[in-house]
């Protein structure tokens, strides 16, 4: 086929140059109406040209050439007859290897078909790969969970994988309802949200199997020795882990409301008549009500009932680790800025209480650490799309 009856065939297909009823090799007969279109583009009117074909009306549907809405919008089009591919924008091949590491390697095609994946099952991830400070990060993050999951699950035994049918099948169902929560038709929509995102039912279940089966086989690691030995480990270094207190507190805040820095003097007579009213016998509660610069806590008189000390920044949680009870404190300095504090109830929770989440806690540390650490020494060459 030489090359001019390609630019014919190309343009054809892509910009659909129908007249009239169109006859085809089987007999069928369709009828096509053509009607002339206003093509409108951020509020600029463009024209196609003859080569690039115009819009007719099919059943009911209006159809637009392809070629000419494509470049338009600046993005060139290209078709591949031996594939029956139409490429627009970039054209990309996907058995391309984006990645070696040691034992096997990763095309475009299995890149990008799992960061699809991830951003169907993640939609707020999608603001990291608009973001250009976090772009790579993320991309690199993706190669880096693919290349593990594939390793980890590949380590799973049968017996394993069968144990963790009931649970692949469970979270797919609870995928599907979370995509559908709102439709009327759930299949239909379930159909429709994967074929969007451009990965299939069985694309979406082996990604889900690995990820189960890879978290199971880290999970096997941390026996139940091993999650209390970190326990006692925790408690004795007084880390403040499991510690559950009630805090009341004001933050006498580094800024005024209006987002202006204050003086150092400002906040030192703040703190002061915060201290002089509370060593005078002032309810707590009313003091932080009319100080807190902390919205969090204001509405409850500076009170954070029953919560765990891990939770807050490191200099709060030592003080409301070591101050006595329903003592007020000397000023603590953050980087909010100074707290008064007065700690009303403490405890440290047992380990039946937090092994499930100490557990957990574990795994993931361990996860994050062969995905960030292990992995990327094992990757050889990589040259993600850019």
């Amino acid at each position: 086929m030489n090359d001019k009856f390609k630019g014919l065939v190309l343009g054809l297909s892509l910009g659909v140059m129908l007249t009239g009823s169109v006859a085809y090799a089987s007999g069928t007969q369709i009828e096509v109406y053509f009607k002339s279109l206003k093509y409108m583009f951020d509020g600029v009117e463009k024209k196609p040209t003859a080569d690039q074909g115009q819009g007719f009306i099919y059943n009911g549907t209006t159809y637009v050439p392809l070629r000419f809405v494509s470049e338009a919008l600046g993005k060139e089009v290209g078709y591949d007859g031996d594939t029956g591919t139409i490429w627009v924008g970039r054209k990309v091949d996907l058995g391309t290897v984006v990645a070696a590491y040691n034992g096997g390697q990763v095309t475009q095609g299995e890149y990008e078909k799992y960061l699809a994946i991830d951003q169907l099952l993640n939609p707020d991830y999608a603001e990291y790969l608009s973001d250009p400070q976090l772009k790579d990060q993320y991309k690199q993050y993706i190669l880096n969970q693919l290349i593990a999951y594939r390793l980890l699950s590949s380590r799973v035994t049968d017996d394993m994988k069968s144990a963790s049918a009931q649970t692949v099948t469970a979270q797919l169902a609870l995928i599907k309802k979370n995509l559908t929560a709102k439709s009327a038709s759930p299949d239909a929509d379930y159909a429709a949200a994967l074929t969007k995102a451009g990965v299939t039912q069985e694309d979406l279940q082996g990604f889900i199997e690995n990820m189960i089966n890879g978290n199971k086989l880290i999970a096997s690691e941390f026996t139940d020795d091993k999650v209390k030995a970190e326990y006692d480990r925790r408690i004795a270094e007084k880390t403040g882990d499991f510690v559950i207190a009630s805090v009341r507190h004001v933050l006498i805040s580094n800024d005024n409301a209006n987002g202006t820095a204050r003086s150092k003097d400002e906040i030192d007579k703040r703190v002061k008549e915060v201290q002089d009213k509370l060593k005078s016998g002032a309810d707590f509660a009313t003091v932080a009500k009319e100080y807190t610069d902390d919205p969090g806590s204001k509405q409850n008189g500076g009170l954070y009932p029953d919560a765990p000390l891990k939770s807050f920044v490191a200099p709060f949680k030592k003080a409301a680790m070591d101050l006595e009870l329903n003592q007020i404190s000397d000023p603590v300095q953050t980087d909010y800025g100074y707290h008064i504090m007065r700690v009303e109830a403490r405890k440290t929770q047992a380990y039946d209480e937090v092994k499930n989440q100490l557990t957990n806690e574990l795994i993931q540390t361990r996860l994050n650490s062969f995905i960030t650490k292990d992995v990327q020494a094992m990757i050889q060459s990589e040259n993600l799309p850019k």
